[in-house]
Order: C-alpha cells, then structure tokens, then sequence
C-alpha cells in the first residue's frame, strides 16, 4: 500500500471523531469558565464548579441509557487519581451559574461574565443534537480538556 492510500485511510477514519475541546480560561468564586470547541469551532461556553473540574485530558464520550442526561464522559479509576471529589462520570447539562449546578456537571451556555451563563437551554440543546447525530452514525466523539495559558483567576 503507497503512502498516499496510507494517508487517505487515516483522514478518513480521523473526519470520523468528533473532538470536543473545553478550555478553561478563568476562575470567580469557585466556578471555572471555559470555551467549548467542536471540531476548532467555538459553540458555546462552560462553567464547572471548581472542586469537581475534571483533571486536563483526553476522555471518551459514551451515551447514558440510564439517566435523564443522555451523554456523559466517562473516567477511568487512575484519572480521578484517588480524588473523592472528581467522580467517575460527568455529564454535560443546562444551567445559569453555580446555582444550577447538578453534581459533577459541565454546564453549557453563553458567557457573560466569569461565573455566569446565559442561553443555557439552546446552547445544551445544540450541544446535544450534535453529538446525538454523531452517535447514530456510530462515530466517536473525544473531549480534551485543557487551560488557556492566559488563565485569569479572581478572588
């Protein structure tokens, strides 16, 4: 097999993974604002409480046929890293700020200032519509995690 065929074969199997990107540029009052990229394209922002912020890394996507939250990402025991505060599974959901926080939750929503969402309703619905689509061509999705080098924290 050339390379070109070799490359062609790769593409094509990497145009399948949907990669869901969060990265965190900020802190106010034990929320962390992020943005959330699909595939490099900005779609909403995130807000999670600090103490159950998931460690920066790559983590699988996988449905949920059991709770009202159809997807979560799912953590092996070594990534919580002993931490009885990061649990094994996080879900993305709805919510305005850290009041609306479910447990170990990633709330999805325009941000309009550190610590607090707006559009939350839409941006869950478009969220998850997208990922729904992904799962019924039994495509992967992958969200990485990570912290913007310019993070802002503020007391």
């Amino acid at each position: 097999m050339g390379m070109g065929s070799m490359f062609k074969n790769n593409s094509l199997e990497n145009s399948k993974v949907m990669e869901i990107a969060i990265e965190r540029f900020g802190c106010y009052h034990h929320a962390v604002s992020g943005r959330l990229l699909i595939d490099g394209q900005h779609v909403c922002d995130t807000l999670e409480e600090d103490v159950h912020c998931l460690p920066e890394g790559e983590y699988a996507l996988q449905r949920n046929s059991k709770l009202a939250l159809p997807y979560y990402i799912r953590l092996a025991d070594a990534d919580t890293g002993g931490n009885s505060g990061v649990a094994s599974h996080v879900s993305f959901s709805r919510g305005n700020g850290i009041h609306g926080w479910r447990n170990h939750c990633i709330i999805v929503g325009e941000c309009l200032h550190l610590g607090f969402l707006i559009h939350s309703e839409e941006c869950y619905d478009l969220l998850i519509a997208r990922i729904r689509m992904q799962f019924v061509r039994h495509h992967a999705v992958v969200v990485r995690i990570s912290r913007s080098p310019d993070f802002l924290e503020v007391a």
